[in-house]
């Protein structure tokens, strides 16, 4: 019974220490491989569940910041995976050591294959050091204009006012220029301009349009808003309004300035007060006088 048993294990004892290669002296088997492979996928679970442990224990009671506490959560998975790593080689029986000469052979394949994989991994690596952006910062890039939502290792998710989310390369951030309307404060200034007729009451302008910025959910104060009387327009009064607002507490900025429009629009009815509109005088002049005549 036992030789039956040992017939029919021979093949995969055989397949088990079968040589694949030969690495600076070492034998790397089957087996080996077999043996590294699962360790290695439990070694990304183990990661992981470190990581949450040392977030929930050490990163989250110490440390306020969401950005800061994204970097060192990332920091904690990658060390926890070399260690893991490290020690599913060991076991494995496969020394670190053939690593010397397969990490040359990697080192080519990336300098060709891997070049913008490297990049946006470094620029990751430099965004969470550096932090010129963060969870919950509004920036604007290009034609992408919302909220980070995650800075990942090779891109960074950014959600706008249409809750679409973009994908972008990390390396962007640090090759082109990007508005971070949230860098070192959340509460920014914005402006809003209109006309009114000639004529116009402009004192009772500025106190309607100043009553409007005092009691619109979403305006600062302080910085208290300001009404401005900006130019003589060729047909209208020319005013500017400016306030600041909290950007933590708004959706967008236009939204914020279409519902001041909206009850400028209904208080300048209200106190008939006429919003302006381009007018033209045209002086018709002729040598002779003209003949007009009348027909019914």
């Amino acid at each position: 019974m036992l030789l039956e048993i040992s017939e029919i294990m021979k093949p995969f004892y055989m397949l088990w220490h079968y040589k694949l290669l030969t690495i600076s002296g070492f034998k790397l088997s089957f087996g080996n491989v077999i043996v590294a492979l699962t360790l290695l996928l439990f070694a990304t679970r183990l990661s992981r569940l470190a990581t949450r442990l040392i977030s929930k224990r050490l990163i989250i009671p110490f440390v306020q910041d969401k950005g800061s506490q994204t970097t060192y959560q990332t920091f904690a998975f990658y060390a926890s995976l070399a260690i893991f790593v490290s020690l599913s080689l060991t076991i494995a029986g496969i020394p670190l050591t053939v690593f010397t000469v397969v990490g040359g052979a990697l080192a080519i394949g990336v300098g060709f294959g891997s070049q913008n994989i490297v990049n946006n991994f470094i620029s990751g690596v430099i965004l969470l050091v550096e932090k010129p952006i963060r969870i919950g910062d509004i920036v604007e890039l290009d034609n992408i204009s919302g909220t980070v939502i995650v800075i990942g290792t090779r891109s960074t998710k950014i959600k706008n006012a249409d809750n679409k989310v973009f994908i972008v390369p990390n390396s962007f951030f640090l090759e082109k220029s990007v508005l971070n309307w949230s860098y070192q404060t959340s509460i920014v200034r914005t402006f809003l301009e209109f006309g009114v007729a000639y004529g116009s009451d402009v004192k009772k302008v500025e106190n309607i349009c100043m009553d409007i910025l005092l009691n619109t959910e979403g305006v600062e104060q302080p910085p208290m808003p300001k009404v401005l009387f900006e130019n003589f327009g060729d047909s209208n009064l020319n005013f500017q309004l400016i306030f600041w607002c909290d950007m933590d507490k708004i959706s967008t900025l236009g939204e914020i300035r279409s519902t001041i429009r909206f009850k400028i629009d209904a208080k300048f009815k209200e106190h008939k007060i006429e919003m302006a509109f381009p007018q033209r005088d045209m002086n018709l002049k002729v040598g002779n006088s003209l003949d007009v005549r009348i027909i019914t």
